[in-house]
C-alpha cells in the first residue's frame, strides 16, 4: 500500500436510527445521483423525504433503460443506494424518483390552551389607496431579488482505491485517488441568478513488475455556468458558461451560451450555440461547434404528459459535420404507470461517404413501467447504431461498423414485495448486434429481518452473456446496523468462458469476498470503508477503498 493511499484514508477517517414512520399513504419523490463508488451510489436526500434501508429506488439514466435498485443506508439529506450485479453504474447526475410512506396523521391534536398573553396593542401600519379595478389579491408582499439572502451548497467528495494484484506471472500494484466539488451558488449578484461549478481531480499509480512505475494525474472541469432567468413565471432564460442544457441533455456539454422563451400552457422555445467537449477526461474544447433550437411542452409539474423537438447543426474544425434531430415524449396515464420515447435522427448528405445520403434512425429506446403496492415491471427496447462524425467522440472506428453496426436490446424487469420481509427483483435482456446475440437473466431476493429488525440477506442468481465472455454467478451479502453505522459482508463467484482467443476457448472461476462499513459524518457527511479479496483461475489480488462526502 502506497503511502498515499494512507495518507488519503487517515484524512477520509479524520473528516470523518433511520427514522420509524407509521404505515400511510404512498407519495413519489424525485431524487438525483450525487457521486458513484464501487458498486454504490448515492442520491441527493435521505431521511429528509421518507427515504428509510428497503426504499426501492427507479432511475433513469440517459440513454439506457431503467434501473431499479433498493435503498441500503441513509442520512438526514443523503442514501446510499447498492445497484443489482451485473449493472452499469448510472453516471452523476442521473434522475429518479422512489415511493415513500406519508405519516399518518392520527387523531388530531388537543387544542392548545390559550396561554395568559397581554393584549396586542392596536396596529399602526395601514393599506395605502387601492385602485377599484385591483384584483382582490394584490398587491403582493414579495420579496425583490436584491432583498433576498444568496444561498450556497453543494458537496465535496473523496474516493481512493489501492489495488495489489499477485495473480498469473508478476505482481503489480494501482493506486487510484479522486476528489471533486459540486457547488450552487444562487442570489449572489442580487439578481435572481444561479450559478454551478462541479470539477474534479483525479491521480492514477501503476507499478507493474519489471516496468517503470507510471503516474497520471488528470483534472477536468465539468460545469461552470451562470443562469439568469430561472423562476417559472419568468419569462426569459439565459444561462452562459460550461452546462448542460436542462431542454436537451442529449447534447452534452455546451461551452456556450442557451435562451429560453417561456408561454402560458407549459410550452418553450428556445436555442443555443457554442463549442461542444470531447467525452474524454481532459475535456478538450474547441474543434467542435454548433448551435441548436428546441420546443418542448409539458402538461404539469407533475409531468404527466411531455414532449420535446430539438434540431442541432455541428461544424468539426469548420466543416459540416452532424445534421441532427432529436425527438422525446412521456406520458403517465394512471398513477404507477410511466411510458417514455426518445430518438436520434442523423441526416446525411454527399459529403458523407460511409453512410451516403438519406435520414438514419440512430438511437431509439422505448421504455414503459408499471408499479403497483406490491407488483411492478418495465419493458425497455432500444436500437443504437454508430453515426458518421468527423468529430472524435469515439477511438479509431473501423468504417464497417459506422456503416453496418448497430445493437439492439429487449429487457424486462419485474419485483414483486411478496411480504414486508421479503423483495424478489427479476430481469431478462437480450441483445444482438451485427455479428452475434446473447441473453443476460438474473434473480434477485432481499430478507430483512433476518435475526433483528435492522439485519438483512440478499442473494442474486445470474447469467450473463457479452459476446466474448458469459457464464453464470451468484452472490451473496449480509447487512446490519451498529449503531448509527451499517456493515456489509459478501460473497461473489463467477464462472465464464472467455471467447474468441487465439488459442480457442478458455473457461475461468473467479471469487471475491468483501467487507464494508458505512457511517454518517454528523448530519452533513458519508464515510464508507470497504476492503476485498479476489482468488480463483488466475486471480490473486487484494483491495481497500474508501469514499467520503461532505455537504455544505
Amino acid at each position: 500500500m502506497t503511502r498515499a493511499f494512507v495518507l488519503g484514508l487517515a484524512h477520509a477517517v479524520v473528516v470523518a436510527a433511520a427514522v420509524a414512520q407509521q404505515p400511510g399513504s404512498e407519495k413519489t419523490v424525485a431524487v438525483v445521483v450525487t457521486a458513484v463508488a464501487d458498486d454504490s451510489i448515492y442520491l441527493d436526500h435521505g431521511r429528509d423525504v421518507g427515504l428509510r434501508p428497503g426504499t426501492l429506488v427507479r432511475l433513469f439514466p440517459p440513454g439506457a433503460g431503467e434501473v431499479e435498485a433498493e435503498v441500503r443506508s441513509v442520512s438526514q439529506n443523503s442514501a446510499r443506494v447498492e445497484l443489482p450485479p451485473g449493472l452499469p453504474l448510472p453516471p452523476v447526475g442521473t434522475r429518479g424518483e422512489a415511493r415513500v410512506a406519508v405519516v399518518a396523521t392520527g387523531a388530531p391534536a388537543p387544542t392548545p390552551q390559550r396561554p395568559n398573553v397581554p393584549q396586542h396593542p392596536p396596529w399602526t401600519r395601514r393599506e395605502g389607496e387601492r385602485d377599484p379595478d385591483q384584483p382582490l389579491l394584490v398587491p403582493t408582499f414579495g420579496q425583490r431579488p436584491e432583498e433576498r439572502p444568496a444561498t450556497f451548497d453543494g458537496r465535496w467528495f473523496g474516493y481512493g482505491q489501492w489495488t495489489g494484484d499477485r495473480g498469473g506471472d508478476s505482481s503489480s500494484e494501482y493506486l487510484l485517488f479522486r476528489s471533486g466539488l459540486r457547488a450552487d451558488a444562487v442570489n449572489w449578484l442580487g439578481v435572481g441568478e444561479r450559478s454551478r461549478f462541479a470539477g474534479e481531480f483525479d491521480h492514477r499509480h501503476v507499478d507493474v513488475q519489471d516496468r517503470a512505475p507510471e503516474t497520471d494525474d488528470n483534472a477536468r472541469l465539468d460545469l461552470a455556468s451562470v443562469a439568469f432567468g430561472t423562476e417559472d413565471y419568468a419569462p426569459t432564460g439565459l444561462e452562459v458558461g460550461r452546462f448542460f442544457s436542462p431542454h436537451l441533455p442529449e447534447l452534452g456539454l455546451v461551452d456556450g451560451a442557451e435562451v429560453v422563451r417561456r408561454y402560458t400552457g407549459g410550452l418553450r422555445f428556445g436555442g443555443g450555440f457554442g463549442a461542444y467537449p470531447r467525452p474524454f477526461p481532459a475535456r478538450a474544447t474547441g474543434d467542435d461547434t454548433g448551435v441548436h433550437l428546441f420546443a418542448d411542452w409539458q402538461a404539469d409539474r407533475a409531468r404527466s404528459a411531455a414532449a420535446a423537438i430539438g434540431l442541432q447543426k455541428t461544424w468539426h474544425r469548420g466543416a459540416p459535420d452532424r445534421d441532427l434531430v432529436l425527438l422525446r415524449g412521456e406520458w403517465r396515464p394512471a398513477q404507477g404507470m410511466w411510458l417514455l420515447g426518445s430518438a436520434k435522427l442523423d441526416w446525411y448528405t454527399g459529403s458523407d461517404v460511409v453512410k451516403g445520403s438519406g435520414l438514419e434512425l440512430t438511437e431509439a429506446m422505448l421504455q414503459s413501467r408499471w408499479d403497483g403496492k406490491t407488483f411492478g415491471a418495465g419493458l425497455t427496447a432500444s436500437r443504437f447504431t454508430w453515426p458518421e462524425l468527423k468529430r472524435a467522440e469515439y477511438q479509431a472506428l473501423p468504417a464497417d461498423l459506422v456503416r453496418d453496426g448497430f445493437v439492439d436490446r429487449f429487457g424486462w424487469n419485474g419485483r414483486w414485495r411478496a411480504s414486508d420481509r421479503l423483495s424478489l427483483r427479476g430481469r431478462a435482456d437480450v441483445w444482438r448486434d451485427q455479428a452475434r446475440d446473447g441473453t443476460t437473466f438474473g434473480l434477485d431476493g432481499d430478507w430483512r429481518g433476518l435475526w433483528n429488525d435492522t439485519s438483512s440477506v440478499a442473494v442474486a442468481l445470474f447469467r450473463n452473456d457479452g459476446g466474448y465472455a458469459a457464464g453464470p454467478g451468484a452472490r451473496v451479502t449480509l447487512r446490519d446496523r451498529i449503531g448509527a453505522c451499517s456493515w456489509r459482508a459478501g460473497w461473489r463467484w463467477y464462472s465464464y468462458e472467455l471467447d474468441g482467443l487465439v488459442t480457442g476457448p478458455e473457461d475461468y472461476v473467479r471469487q471475491s469476498i468483501e467487507v464494508g462499513l458505512s457511517c454518517p459524518l454528523g448530519m452533513r457527511g458519508d464515510l464508507d470503508l470497504s476492503a476485498e479479496r479476489w482468488f480463483g483461475d488466475r486471480e490473486d489480488a487484494f483491495a481497500l477503498g474508501f469514499f467520503v462526502q461532505w455537504r455544505f
